[in-house]
């Protein structure tokens, strides 16, 4: 996916992502998907509202600092698009909710350092849980404490949009071939948390339990060091293709 490139084109207080590629039709979306109406059959278009203000910014006169023709050249959301997007973040919320109930559990047993044995053991389990032959659902990073979650080349890059607008880009997400519907991917950021801190934190202010925990489970462990409201990586959701969205849907209303 080397041949992805991106451009920022910049409205006033808004922000359009733009992507330019020989191979992936990209989609990015400032508000959170709406699960309940997608998921169960009706699309949205969420890029609207933002297209709207960037129009309005425009009429008004303010300028932008860079005119490229590529904004008139960008695909709307489709409702199929809308849809995995839905879909996509329904398996992120619910593997969220799990793998907490599992830690959390752990730690009303054993505190927080029997967190670190459960989440090295039921992470992978949930998200085998989440996951079926046609999609998939894992966590990567940058700085990995299970090096099996390491970003590859590509996915680095899309931490990097991330990074740059955290606080704007909600999700980020590809097609292979956005003709054919297929190989489609999404992207969603994960912030450190306060608590997550007593895992992640600053290595001189961790108990000395959680310590010699990490270093007994994780002798590589590169995840330390965070602040509240860091990136800590993201989410990744692959679906094969959109002929595999129903029985996605019908697995997570399933699971409910």
């Amino acid at each position: 996916m080397s041949s992805t490139a991106l451009f920022r084109i910049s409205f006033c207080f808004s922000t359009i992502l733009i992507t330019v590629s020989t191979g992936a039709s990209v989609i990015r979306c400032f508000e959170e998907p709406n699960i309940g109406n997608s998921l169960f059959g009706e699309g949205k278009h969420f890029m609207l509202k933002s297209s709207l203000i960037a129009l309005a910014l425009l009429t008004l006169g303010c300028s932008s600092s860079d005119k490229s023709d590529s904004v008139k050249e960008k695909a709307p959301t489709s409702a199929i698009q809308v849809e995995m997007q839905n879909a996509s973040h329904a398996l992120i919320a619910g593997f969220m909710k799990n793998l907490k109930s599992e830690l959390m559990s752990a730690i009303k047993e054993g505190g927080v350092a029997s967190a670190i044995g459960a989440c090295q053991v039921q992470a992978p389990q949930v998200a085998d849980s989440f996951s079926q032959e046609n999609w998939s659902i894992k966590r990567v990073t940058e700085k990995p404490r299970n090096q099996t979650n390491k970003a590859d080349a590509h996915q680095q890059e899309i931490l990097g949009y991330f990074a740059d607008s955290l606080k704007t880009l909600k999700f980020f997400d590809e097609w292979k071939d956005s003709e054919a519907k297929t190989g489609y991917t999404y992207y969603q950021p994960i912030k450190m948390g306060k608590f997550c801190l007593k895992c992640h934190g600053d290595t001189k202010a961790l108990d000395e339990e959680v310590t010699l925990a990490l270093q007994d489970k994780y002798p590589d462990d590169k995840a330390l060091n965070y602040n509240a409201g860091d990136l800590r990586g993201m989410f990744v959701v692959q679906i094969n293709s959109a002929d595999n969205l129903p029985p996605v849907q019908q697995a997570l209303r399933d699971s409910l």
